[in-house]
């Protein structure tokens, strides 16, 4: 079971003791993200995240490492279209240690202008590495595609014109806003005592304040369907099928999972064994599903020979038909079950996961539901619900198709995207 407690300016502190554990995880999620940002600001958050480790008023760059290398932890942080994530991972007996590093990150770093300029050379080649791999570019372009002009569809790293263009001030100013208390989730797991936890925090965070309570808003359209081609000189030509898919506040997101688990997420999936196993036209495909606070992407990715492009796409497309139109087999559809359930199970060995549960649930649903109704809810999904869900979800109108490699333009009519 896990302890909640919520200090007077508002930051939210969940706690869960793990028998047996050595190590603890602890991690402070921060309401600040892609979503959060306007076009001239986009990637201002990520930005932030790189400037927290470059030294605060009591600790320089160096000697935030040195403290972490000293007990032998881990350091990390990252950023998505939702929140900001500064967590460590260290023995038990050092987690306090931990909260006042992270907390000092937090709460004194100091945006040294010489430091802003480093990340911002660092930052710009962390860009141009992911548009010289197609394989992380068409992540992107997919997302841009699906969600129009909304923020879900900008780069969490945002691009160079706008990185380029961030001063001191801009940074400062979008910092001040989106880190404050109530904005704030401190999550930890493992060896730990919850009240020495929460005096640790609140020391350490008295002199946070609150801001202004938001909402992330949802999109305003639809996808609309088309197909989008970038030309590169590839050996393969890499695909991006994608459609909205249920959020994670939607009653239908475990049926979502059982049918993402169906179509792609395996080396058993359908996908899977019809592209490679049954005609060896692909070495990697898979489907993923994408959840935000209420909204989501189901997004399929493949890569093959150009001649094999829109054979592929035509077995994808069948493929969402049949789940469309046919009911899953009992058998099938708890070999999903029990894999979900299966990978939920394992994920409870790990502090760092049990951390990052604690947080997800507090920041999506302000309550984090037991293993056992976890458990529960997978295995009442019914191949009813499947299908109904196959059905809301895959039509014509909102698919969207990105594809990179030695294409000509028109190489895949819009008119061959459809399910029939």
């Amino acid at each position: 079971m896990y302890e909640k407690t919520v200090l007077d300016n508002g930051v939210r502190i969940l706690t869960e003791k793990v028998p047996g554990a050595y190590s603890a995880s602890v991690g402070f999620w921060v309401e600040s993200g892609s979503c959060y940002e306007t076009r001239a600001l986009n990637g201002v958050s990520h930005f932030i995240e790189h400037m927290l480790f470059k030294g605060t008023e009591h600790r320089s760059a160096l000697a935030i490492a040195k403290e972490i290398d000293s007990v032998g932890g881990a350091l990390s942080a990252f950023t998505n279209q939702e929140f900001s994530c500064y967590n460590a991972k260290v023995a038990g007996s050092k987690l306090l240690m931990a909260v006042d590093l992270l907390a000092d990150m937090l709460c004194n770093s100091l945006f040294d202008l010489d430091d802003i300029e480093k990340e911002r050379r660092v930052i710009l080649q962390e860009i141009h590495r992911i548009e010289d791999s197609p394989e992380d570019r068409i992540h992107e372009l997919l997302d841009e595609a699906l969600w129009r002009e909304h923020p879900l569809g900008q780069p969490v790293l945002g691009n160079s014109r706008t990185v380029g263009s961030f001063d001191r001030s801009i940074i400062l100013n979008f910092f001040k806003a989106r880190y404050r208390a109530n904005h704030l989730v401190v999550a930890a797991a493992g060896d730990l005592d919850h009240f020495r936890l929460v005096e640790a925090v609140s020391a350490a965070l008295e002199n946070l304040t609150s801001g202004c309570v938001d909402a992330l808003a949802s999109p305003a359209n639809s996808p609309q369907r088309q197909v989008r081609i970038l030309n590169r000189r590839l050996e393969q030509v890499l695909i991006g099928l994608g459609l909205p898919a249920p959020g994670q506040n939607d009653s239908r997101r475990f049926a979502a999972q059982i049918l993402n688990s169906i179509l792609g997420s395996s080396i058993g999936s359908r996908l899977f064994q019809k592209l490679r196993e049954e005609r060896g036209m692909v070495y990697s495909v898979f489907s993923c599903l994408n959840s935000f606070f209420d909204h989501g992407s189901l997004a399929i990715h493949a890569g093959m020979a150009p001649d094999d492009a829109a054979h592929a796409v035509g077995i994808i497309l069948r493929e969402l038909m049949y789940l469309k139109t046919r009911r899953v087999a009992l058998g099938e559809l708890q070999s999903a079950k029990d894999q979900l359930s299966g990978q939920f199970m394992l994920s409870l060995e790990n502090t760092d996961a049990r951390m990052s549960r604690l947080a997800k649930n507090e920041l999506y649903r302000q309550s984090v539901p037991p293993p056992e109704a976890v458990l529960a809810a997978i295995n009442q999904v019914t191949s009813e619900d499947v299908l109904k869900l196959a059905n809301e979800l895959f039509r014509d109108d909102v698919l969207v198709l990105q594809m990179v490699g030695n294409l000509p333009d028109g190489a895949f009519p819009l008119m061959d995207l459809t399910l029939g």
